[in-house]
């Protein structure tokens, strides 16, 4: 029978491989059963401060065997388990304590800044009393607690209340993401639920403790968590990065022999464009799963046949919703999938259902995919009933979830993904989607990574402009561009303009950081179709 909480998963996965290395990072390496030792210790400590269940843990740690561990402690306690961004600001740190009123926050000082312990001041400013246990090598500040110190503490429970086991209905998680409004969206995730999706997703990948994860996508987001624990659940070997680096991901895969690459296309295309067959031995490489952006077929090619792996391309979001496939033909034709009838729907503005072939606003069934938000208005700000705009109060059938992505189902039920609402360029009235111009430019020699961006224009409103990173020696020209892809996009989606950059800005999940890049476009020298 399978475990019914992640709790348990966890538990049973540690007693089954005890001797197996379970994480990695650097010079540091833990068994499994090291791994539930750790888990037992700071769970201990975690109730002996009075933190148990019902309770919100707050993790600020970057990908480092403490994330981890203290995942395992907060479940192991029934508290719920809540990721920040290692680099998050105080402001942002200050608002999600706000929202989740956790009962503990596990703090990383920031790696050579100036003052490490400026953020904790001012998130303890704002909330005075707040316990905070701190990971790393510097002094813990006066009123908090050194996290190393606790787990290397002798392992037997020092007067803590016997843990209050976490039922299936319990939640597990509380992932974090940005809102519409700026504000933090708080996204319940719960034990039954994700123990039994993310074993069966281990059964579908075929992991077993043979594998090897390189661990590069942050922890604190839910597609790099569920990832690494879907890993750890099926008894594999965990290699943490702290940070993606294309010479150190080249470096790990050879050294551990990583079976195992996850990631956006931009990862894919770092590691193919920078691989040395004289240095880099990739012969491990047996799987990954792609996610956050589009995959040409030059690139799904490449990862096919240069890397010798198999891939899985993988839509959704921290709300749980998602479609994925494993289909080569399905993905050569830019399609993340068929959802089960029933399950998604195209919608217009006035969020009622489009036809066969037209793009809209995806939505997916909150019948199906049970969409819970943590705080006052259970229903969150994306849900609501299709053909108007009332907001549905439970998952109950007729309610359903609003992506803020734009998207199509073709008559077989394809669903294409065009990118985010609010990203479309508009041309003189015409829609032009970013995801197909970057595409159509990743196909063009000497481009290795690209993304596109709308500049306003007087007339037009807004022209199209490539920003690309070029490979080593080149230097292409806009009009060589335009030529190149006249056979491939319509004349209006040409690009008008042409940025020439050291990199695209992304976040640590590979997603373009839109902000980002056109603060660096507006700085770069820029060709124009003028000038060319």
């Amino acid at each position: 029978m399978s475990p019914e909480t992640l709790a348990e998963a966890l538990t049973a996965a540690c007693r089954r491989w005890p001797e197996r290395r379970a994480l990695v990072c650097g010079e540091q390496s833990l068994t499994y059963a090291q791994l539930g030792q750790a888990v037992e210790r700071l769970s201990a400590d975690l109730r002996r401060l009075g933190v148990g269940r019902g309770d919100r843990i707050v993790s600020q740690l970057s990908n480092r065997p403490e994330h981890l561990i203290a995942l395992g402690a907060a479940w192991t306690s029934g508290a719920a388990h809540v990721g920040m961004d290692h680099e998050a600001t105080a402001r942002d740190l200050s608002r999600v304590i706000t929202l989740t009123q956790p009962g503990a926050l596990l703090y990383e000082p920031q790696t050579g800044a100036t003052d490490p312990f400026l953020a904790l001041r001012t998130v303890l400013a704002e909330h005075p009393g707040l316990q905070v246990l701190v990971a790393g090598d510097l002094p813990a500040p006066e009123g908090c607690l050194s996290l190393a110190s606790l787990l290397l503490s002798p392992a037997a429970v020092r007067g803590a209340e016997p843990p209050g086991s976490p039922g299936p209905e319990d939640p597990a998680m509380v992932f974090i993401s940005s809102g519409t409004t700026g504000q933090p969206k708080a996204t319940l995730g719960y034990h039954g639920n994700l123990s039994q999706r993310w074993q069966r997703l281990g059964g579908w990948f075929r992991f077993d403790a043979a594998d090897v994860h390189l661990a590069h996508l942050p922890l604190s987001h839910g597609f790099g968590l569920m990832m690494a624990v879907t890993g750890l659940l099926t008894g594999g070997r965990l290699v943490l990065l702290p940070r993606f680096s294309t010479d150190e991901a080249l470096a790990l895969i050879s050294a551990e022999r990583v079976t195992v690459l996850n990631g956006a296309p931009t990862h894919f295309q770092l590691i193919l464009s920078r691989r040395d067959p004289a240095r880099h031995d990739l012969s491990s490489l047996r799987f990954g799963v792609g996610t956050a952006a589009h995959f040409p077929p030059s690139l799904l090619r490449s990862i096919w046949d240069g890397l010798g792996m198999e891939l899985v391309y993988m839509y959704g979001s921290s709300e749980g919703v998602g479609v994925a496939t494993t289909d080569r033909e399905d993905m050569l034709r830019g399609s993340v999938g068929r959802p089960a009838p029933g399950s998604v729907v195209i919608v217009g503005p006035d969020r009622a259902p489009l036809p066969a072939g037209e793009t809209g606003e995806i939505a997916f069934s909150r019948a199906v995919y049970p969409v819970r938000y943590w705080g006052p208005e259970s229903a969150g700000p994306s849900t609501g009933q299709i053909g108007g705009l009332g907001r549905g109060g439970d998952a109950a059938a007729g309610s359903w979830y609003f992506s803020g992505d734009l998207g199509r189902l073709d008559t077989e039920g394809r669903l294409y993904v065009h990118g985010r609402l609010k990203h479309q360029i508009d041309r003189g009235g015409l829609k032009i989607d970013p995801v197909e111009v970057e595409s159509a430019l990743l196909g063009c020699a000497g481009v290795v990574d690209a993304a596109v961006i709308g500049r306003p224009h007087p007339i037009l409103g807004e022209t199209v402009c490539a920003c690309i990173v070029p490979a080593a020696g080149k230097a292409p020209r806009l009009d060589s561009l335009r030529g190149a892809l006249a056979g491939v996009l319509a004349p209006s989606k040409l690009p008008e303009e042409l940025c020439l950059l050291e990199n695209i800005p992304r976040t640590k999940l590979g997603k373009v950081d839109l902000a980002a890049l056109r603060a660096g476009a507006g700085l770069a020298g820029r060709q124009r179709l003028a000038d060319g």
